[in-house]
């Protein structure tokens, strides 16, 4: 498996993690917020990581 489908599928199954964690607790907005935050940060996290890797290759 490539990097790139590596980050992907952390990604879809953060968010998927994150949905389904909203729909059977009761969550705030605020906390909602911060778990979305979360979420973009370390995807952020991973391009970054990803973008690295590829640098380092060249």
């Amino acid at each position: 498996m490539s990097r790139v489908s590596e980050v992907s599928a952390l990604q879809q199954k953060r968010i998927k993690e994150m949905t389904d964690r909203f729909k059977k607790e009761d969550i705030s907005d605020q906390l909602k917020t911060q778990l979305m935050i979360q979420n973009m940060t370390q995807t952020l996290n991973d391009i970054s990581l990803t973008l690295a890797m590829i640098a380092d290759k060249k």
